[in-house]
C-alpha cells in the first residue's frame, strides 16, 4: 500500500440523524504525488474502495464491501469513462458473476458465471447487442463442454456444439429454423470430420450419411425415397473425388446399377445394370474413347 497522504471524516449531518460517520482514507499508491486510491470506512469496517488505476485523474475502479468481503465491483478498463465490467461476489467474497463489454459499445454483452474457487460454469453472450442472449457456453471442471448458438437471432437456438478436452466432437444444426436438428457432424480428436448425418426423420435417424477418412469424404449412403432403406451409395478416392455410384432401383436393398467416374468428371464413363435382379450386371454401357 502506498503512503497515506490524508484522511477525512464525512459526518452526514454530524450524527444528528443517527447515521454512522464515513471515514475516508486517501492513498498515493505509486508515489507520484497524486491521490489514486480512496478507502471508505464505517467505524473500522471497509465499505467501499475507489481507485484511479491509469492515473488519468478519474476513478476507474470501484468495489463495495460487506463484513470485509467484496460484494460488487465496477471497472472502466478502457479509460473512456464508462463501466465495461461488473462483478458480483458471494458472502465469502468469491466472484460469482462477471458482466463485460468486449466490443466497446457500452453494453455488457458477455456474462460469466462462476462456482467455488472461481471455477467457470458458463458464459452467456448477446452477440448482436439486441438485449437477448444468443450464445451459451457451458463448462465442467473449468473446461468447455458445450456451446449453444442462436445464429439467426430469432430467440431460438439452432446450433449445439459438444466438446471434449476443449475440442469439438459433435455439432448439431437446425438449418431450417423449425426447432428440429437436421444435420449432425461428428469429429475425431484432431477436429477432423468423421461422419455427417443429414435429413433426419422424426425419430432422429439420418436418411443421408457421409463418411470421412482423415477428414476427406470417403463414402455416402442415401435413402432417397424415405422408406428407411439405403438405395444409393457413393464412393470416393483418397482425394475426395467420386469414383463409383451404386443404386437400388427396385427397393430390395441391393444395388442393381453401377456407375464409374474418371477423376474430376461428373458424368460416368461406364454404366452397368442388373435388369433381371439376380445381382449381376447384364447390361453395360461404356463411353467410347
Amino acid at each position: 500500500m502506498g503512503k497515506i497522504l490524508c484522511s477525512g471524516i464525512l459526518f452526514f449531518l454530524a450524527f444528528s440523524f443517527g447515521y454512522a460517520a464515513e471515514i475516508i482514507q486517501r492513498f498515493d499508491t505509486n508515489g507520484d504525488g497524486q491521490i489514486d486510491q480512496w478507502e471508505y470506512y464505517v467505524g473500522e469496517e471497509l465499505v467501499r474502495l475507489e481507485a484511479d488505476h491509469n492515473q488519468d485523474g478519474k476513478v476507474d475502479h470501484r468495489v463495495w464491501y460487506e463484513a470485509g468481503k467484496p460484494q460488487k465491483a465496477e471497472f472502466d478498463t478502457s479509460g473512456d469513462g464508462k463501466v465495461n465490467q461488473r462483478e458480483w461476489y458471494d458472502r465469502q467474497g468469491e466472484v460469482q458473476k462477471v458482466e463485460m463489454d468486449k466490443d466497446g459499445d457500452g453494453k455488457l454483452e458477455h456474462t460469466l458465471w462462476y462456482g467455488p474457487s472461481k471455477t467457470l460454469l458458463r458464459i452467456e453472450v448477446d452477440q448482436n447487442g439486441d438485449g437477448h442472449i444468443d450464445q451459451w457456453h457451458r463448462y465442467q471442471n473449468g473446461r468447455l463442454v458445450e456451446v449453444v448458438l442462436d445464429s439467426d437471432y430469432n430467440g431460438q437456438p439452432d446450433q449445439w456444439l459438444q466438446y471434449q478436452e476443449e475440442k469439438i466432437t459433435v455439432a448439431k444444426i437446425d438449418s431450417k429454423g423449425d426447432g428440429k436438428v437436421d444435420r449432425i457432424t461428428h469429429y475425431d480428436p484432431q477436429g477432423r470430420i468423421v461422419q455427417i448425418w443429414e435429413n433426419l426423420d422424426a425419430q432422429g435417424n439420418p436418411r443421408h450419411r457421409l463418411f470421412y477418412n482423415a477428414g476427406v469424404l470417403n463414402r455416402g449412403e442415401f435413402d432417397t425415397n424415405a422408406d428407411g432403406k439405403i438405395d444409393q451409395w457413393l464412393f470416393y478416392d483418397t482425394q475426395g473425388n467420386l469414383v463409383r455410384a451404386e443404386y437400388d432401383q427396385n427397393g430390395d436393398g441391393q444395388p442393381d446399377q453401377w456407375e464409374y467416374f474418371a477423376k474430376g468428371s461428373k458424368e460416368p464413363y461406364k454404366v452397368e445394370r442388373d435388369t433381371n435382379w439376380d445381382g449381376k450386371p447384364d447390361a453395360i454401357w461404356e463411353k467410347q474413347p
